[in-house]
């Protein structure tokens, strides 16, 4: 038994220990769908950015970054991570007073109608179902490398994991699980990084290295990355479209904003949110720069997703490649749990809505969902229907298209009536999935602002006035709404919005340090390189 395999079985006994632990402490309902709305800002912030990053993160992206799109990446994830501010001010801490359990749940509570709910709960399952099948995949594959087992080993070692401590501890132990993986795989990937950049000569010299090295990707350093083909304005456009995409997928979706649901007050949601921004910014492009660092070892790659595996195996000690490899598993483990856990919630409180007379037969009847729902997904796994980083992406324009519009109008809209919201719902699933199909198999040449994400969105939004023309809101939805904006006194604690100004400052200070040393460190190198200058 190599040390890798010891990694792994450590790693996941450790996770199944928390879960027994927590799985204990739970008493009712929402302790096991809200984990009892008490979470501090480390569990929200940890489990956000967990779920966030995921397997995608170490092993798609960087692939993206490898080929020559790291800037590319910069925008997008720049713009991305606005949407965790954003969803915080202007939908994520008006949610939290409706008290739902559920995202679906919330927008029934809104516009009190059962058939929005279900739809919602539709598409929440449709779009975490394909987040949870690339997650598994994920996993597997870096198991596969650490163990030398089968991939079928590999999954089912995976799913066990993953499903005992969600089905028994719910959300309290997905928070803490998520957590503690959240922060070791952060401190595993700093670490890890300092031996990428001495061996490929030192992150202070990385530019001007590959500048001049015949292997770097095309555009790999310039501010539109590699076009592979196509024109500047596509590139630009097409990391600007995901970026807004993202953005909105953390404002509303219910995998990040729907972690709102369990805070334990509302300044929480804004301080998980700018750790949220910060960790987006900086730790982000601490791992592009890895894979880059790469590119001066071991250019070409054939597999590019298995970048920053290879540097572990080949690149620094052993001990620290386990801890690395280990930390990538528990990201993926940890996503798995939260999309797993999100997507059973929908599946037996919003769609299927059996009633119970106690909350032990209701968590009971959570859990077989569960279980089925887990199970359906390793069936599908072990079909490898795609790769990693399409099957997230695709799923991820989903909740955007189909709810990004109704989520914020829910709050802010007076005129927005229930046959609108609904209209809007389903207007925009079918308006993207019919769109994406005839992009996708048809070749429809739907590029740019004709990108069937914003199709959907317009078609959503003008669904939703359309389908409110003449429409009056019931009594039920103008009561509803205007208690969402009803400040709660316990939010109106004076020291509370003190800490939230040094959360605001350092987000300031933040801009300054990141704006800085690109400048320093990759501006001024490369144009040197190239034999300009930025101040001509």
């Amino acid at each position: 038994m190599n040390s890798y395999i010891i990694g792994v079985l450590l790693s996941m006994l450790v996770y199944l220990v928390v879960g027994v632990y927590v799985g204990r402490k739970v008493k009712n309902i929402n302790d096991y769908y809200v984990s009892g709305r008490n979470a501090t800002t480390i569990f929200i912030s940890g489990t956000m950015f967990a779920s966030m990053l995921s397997t995608n993160g170490f092993m798609g992206d960087t692939a993206y970054a490898y080929n020559g799109n790291i800037t590319t990446l910069v925008l997008l994830n720049t713009i991305c991570a606005c949407g965790y501010i954003i969803g915080g001010l202007y939908f994520g801490r008006y949610i939290r007073r409706s008290k739902a359990n559920t995202m679906p749940t919330y927008f029934w509570q809104r516009f009190n109608s059962t058939r929005i709910r279900k739809f919602a709960g539709i598409i929440t399952v449709v779009s975490l179902s394909a987040y949870l099948l690339s997650v598994l995949q994920g996993t597997a594959i870096l198991m596969v490398c650490m163990t030398g087992f089968s991939k079928e080993t590999c999954l089912l070692l995976a799913w066990s994991c993953i499903v005992f401590f969600t089905l028994y501890s719910g959300s309290k132990g997905v928070l803490i699980t998520d957590t503690i993986m959240c922060i070791f795989f952060l401190i595993a990937t700093i670490v890890a990084g300092q031996y990428i950049f001495n061996a490929s000569g030192g992150i202070s010299n990385l530019i001007t290295n590959l500048v001049n090295n015949p292997n770097t990707p095309d555009g790999l350093l310039s501010f539109h990355g590699n076009t592979n083909g196509k024109s500047i304005f596509d590139i630009l456009f097409y990391g600007f479209t995901m970026g807004i995409i993202w953005m909105i997928t953390v404002a509303v979706s219910p995998w990040q904003a729907g972690r709102n649901l369990m805070v334990k007050n509302e300044h929480i949601i804004f301080r998980a949110g700018t750790i949220g921004v910060l960790l987006s910014v900086f730790f982000l492009l601490y791992l592009y720069l890895m894979a880059i660092s790469v590119i001066q070892i071991n250019p070409n790659m054939q597999e590019p997703e298995r970048v920053i595996i290879w540097a572990a195996f080949e690149v620094m000690p052993e001990l620290i490649g386990v801890l690395l490899l280990t930390g990538i598993m528990a990201a993926g483990l940890s996503s798995a749990s939260t999309f797993l856990s999100v997507v059973s919630f929908c599946t037996s409180s919003d769609i299927l809505d059996v009633k119970f007379k106690k909350d032990s037969s209701k968590i009971n009847f959570t859990r077989l969902i569960v279980f089925i729902v887990s199970l359906i997904a390793l069936g599908l796994a072990y079909l490898d229907l795609s790769s990693i980083r399409i099957i997230a992406w695709f799923a991820s324009t989903i909740i955007a298209a189909s709810w990004g519009y109704v989520a914020f109008a829910s709050v802010w809209s007076k005129k927005l009536t229930e046959k609108g919201a609904y209209y809007s719902m389903v207007g925009g699933f079918l308006i993207f999935f019919i769109t994406k199909i005839l992009k996708e198999m048809f070749n429809l040449p739907l590029d740019n602002i004709f990108d069937p994400f914003f199709l959907a969105i317009f078609g959503s939004a003008t669904l939703g006035i359309l389908g409110s023309y003449k429409e009056r809101r019931t009594k039920t939805e103008v009561d509803f709404f205007n208690n969402l904006h009803k400040i709660p006194s316990s939010e109106s604690i004076i020291n509370e919005y003190k800490k939230d100004r040094i959360f605001g400052w350092t987000l300031i200070l933040a801009g300054f340090v990141i704006s800085s040393f690109l400048i320093k460190y990759w501006a001024i190198p490369y144009n040197e390189a190239l034999g300009t200058s930025i101040f001509k």
